[in-house]
């Protein structure tokens, strides 16, 4: 008897469309709920890095009795020939343990030194939102790149920046810029000056992708701004983040929030400014 050959059923080619039409549709459900779930651990990153930064700025309190600064020695002084323009972020960098770093600066010069370069050039985690996508001319990745565009190493090449800014306060088109918010040029803020509620002002927010050309550096005391427009308006020195539909803010209490696009201007204003007198709404946060 000669043996039976088997016979190997295969896939039509209507058939093999079939699968992968079916697979392809899986994976466009699939893939925004992987984008969504990815993004939602970003997010919480982000808010994680603003609480560390906010508790860092109430030991800060704790142990000068005021916030810090936004920027000192703003205007060059006698003693001073040029203006050092040290950060808040700087002399936050103690309280977020990174005391070793803090100490390979020197205070007595300004931040853009060349002794001060080695410093400049680190890449520190919490002040960058893992959500950052839309950087500025002026940025490469997490620093400043290659400033000169020259290939060669220069002074202020590859700084680390930052993606979040203190609050100089809230400008309306009918007023003067003000330094009506808690980071301000100079001095720093007690809590008891704060009479707005602690709870209802913002001390740092996201302002992220900005570059050296938008004062995006860790170490310079400009990466402070007044807001001027609703949140994620403008991508310069405004409130501006890559989350969807908001983006994060540090109150003086401590507490870090997540604030709508949809933030109504009088709220806004109430909230980036310390002693207008203003009464806020939290449900409308």
């Amino acid at each position: 008897m000669n043996p039976r050959r088997a016979k190997h059923a295969g896939m039509t080619l209507i058939e093999l469309l079939v699968v992968i039409a079916i697979v392809g549709i899986l994976i466009a459900l699939l893939l925004p709920a992987v984008q969504a779930a990815r993004e939602s651990a970003r997010r919480v990153r982000c808010l994680n890095n603003l609480k560390q930064i906010s508790l860092g700025l109430a030991c800060y309190h704790g142990n000068h009795r005021s916030f810090p600064p936004g920027c000192t020695d703003r205007y060059p002084k006698p003693t001073v020939p040029k203006a050092r323009l040290i950060a808040w972020s700087t002399l936050l960098l103690p309280y977020i343990e990174q005391s070793a770093l803090f100490d390979q600066i020197d205070l007595s010069v300004p931040y853009y030194d060349p002794v001060n370069g080695a410093a400049n050039r680190h890449v520190i985690a919490t002040y960058l939102c893992p959500s950052t996508s839309r950087v500025l001319d002026g940025r490469v990745g997490h620093t400043t790149g290659d400033c000169n565009g020259n290939g060669q190493d220069d002074p202020g090449d590859n700084w680390g920046c930052i993606d979040y800014g203190g609050m100089f306060g809230h400008k309306v088109p009918d007023e003067m810029a003000t330094n009506n918010g808690v980071m301000i040029h100079e001095r720093g803020i007690p809590g008891d000056e704060v009479t707005d509620g602690l709870s209802q002002t913002i001390i740092v927010a996201e302002d992220s992708g900005r570059g050296w050309k938008t004062f995006g550096e860790w170490a310079n005391g400009e990466n402070i701004f007044d807001q001027h427009t609703s949140i994620n308006t403008v991508q310069d020195n405004e409130i501006w983040s890559d989350h969807p539909e908001g983006a994060h803010a540090a109150f003086c209490d401590g507490s870090v929030r997540f604030l709508a696009n949809q933030t109504c201007e009088d709220v806004l204003r109430a909230i980036c400014t310390r002693d207008r007198g203003d009464i806020v709404d939290e449900s409308r946060l």
